[in-house]
């Protein structure tokens, strides 16, 4: 019987541990036993060794002559796999989890099956090759290569962009803006989620704030819902302006001093923020001061369908009693009117929109809108230049 030669070690083949293998990796009992004696009957009849290479292709011969279902790529039987993986980071280290790496890709605009997907497969990749232990940078790598085989080039560049941002050392301000009911509190919660971004601010918080600090007849804007300010407003007879968008700018502007305040102390403390709410108006509260300090990605959400709204309006109400959807629904032409606002000021500032409705994944159609944001960066380019000319070296 040959033996089996890798590099420096000689193997003596043994057919139970062929079997064993192939069970492992998905194969029936009768198939594995099958293509295992048919590679010790065609190493029996040998008077040389065998090299490792020889011996997996003709495994992999004979899986394909055994109409096997599946692509095994892992056929080096004779190694032990690891029980375990640990991934060395700077001076510290800790054991290879597929629900981390699932959590650290989804920045590259991956959904979280889809994620999950791709963490299995690079624990896979690890596993084939015998890695009980690898740093972050081998990581990295492997992590690249797999998202571009699987999804492409761009969900690569999204990965090393958000690696490079890690590296900058600025904060980032992500403002969510909508009328009431597009889901942007949800989408906040799930993007703080994906970016690791500890603090996430709503306006209305800030209008409940205000609230208890100014008087109604002081401030009678911020005592109401945004769509229910029109009450408030006096304009001249000759003015064709709705009161439901003058309401609730005059309500925006007001709540709009909360959010300078909230960015503000986040630049002091370099920490991340998202705000979302419906006073997030494009162009409307002066952000330009705060520049060079942050970076700050605005994007709006919207749900253009009545219908699709009216379903929304519905479902909240299930799940929070104190939201009746009736309240919404009797105000929906004003919400509509707020919505259609909101929307010519984002497409007046070049703002991008997400319609609810057209995407399947809501949050990661947002990561990607702020990667592309990032791109942008100088400091971004400089490190992601840096990191290119450093994989060109290693290679």
């Amino acid at each position: 019987m040959a033996d089996i030669i890798d590099g420096k070690k000689r193997i003596p083949f043994m057919r139970g541990m062929l079997v064993h293998h192939l069970i492992q990796h998905g194969l029936d009992h009768e198939t594995a036993y099958d293509v295992a004696d048919e590679v010790r009957s065609a190493l029996r009849g040998r008077k040389d060794d065998v090299g490792r290479d020889e011996l997996l292709t003709l495994i992999n011969d004979l899986l394909t002559q055994a109409q096997a279902d599946h692509k095994i790529r892992d056929l080096v039987f004779w190694e032990p796999v690891p029980t375990s993986i640990t991934v060395d980071v700077r001076d510290s280290a800790h054991p290879f989890s597929r629900e981390r790496l699932a959590h650290s890709v989804q920045v590259a605009g991956l959904a979280p099956d889809q994620a999950l997907e791709m963490a299995r497969l690079v624990e896979e990749r690890l596993l084939e090759q015998r890695r009980a232990r690898v740093d972050s940078e081998e990581l990295e790598v492997l992590v690249a290569n797999v998202l571009d085989e699987k999804y492409g080039n761009g969900f690569v560049e999204r990965y090393r962009i958000w690696r490079a941002w890690g590296d900058i050392g600025r904060p980032l301000v992500i403002l969510i803006g909508g009328a009431s009911g597009v889901g942007k509190t949800s989408l906040a919660i799930n993007l703080a989620n994906v970016l690791d971004i500890p603090r996430v601010v709503a306006t209305d918080d800030i209008r409940q704030i205000l609230r208890l600090t100014l008087a109604p007849e002081f401030m009678p804007s911020i005592h109401r819902s945004s769509y229910a300010t029109s009450q408030d407003v006096q304009l001249p007879n000759s003015s064709t302006e709705n009161p439901v968008i003058s309401g609730f700018r005059d309500q925006a502007r007001v709540v709009g001093v909360g959010v300078r305040a909230i960015i503000s102390r986040c630049i002091e403390e370099n920490t991340s923020v998202i705000v979302d709410g419906v006073h997030l108006v494009p162009g409307f509260t002066d952000l330009s001061e705060f520049v060079e300090d942050a970076l700050i990605v605005p994007m709006c959400l919207a749900v253009t369908d009545r219908q699709v709204y009216e379903e929304r309006f519905a479902r909240r109400a299930d799940q929070a009693p104190h939201r009746p959807k009736q309240r919404y629904l009797d105000k929906l032409e004003d919400i509509l009117a707020i919505q259609q606002h909101i929307l010519d000021e984002s497409d007046q500032e070049d703002i991008p929109v997400i319609e609810v409705t057209t995407v399947e994944y809501p949050t990661s159609a947002a990561v990607t809108l702020v990667a592309e944001r990032l791109r942008r960066e100088r400091d971004v380019k400089r490190l992601l230049k840096g990191a290119e000319k450093k994989r060109k070296k290693q290679a």
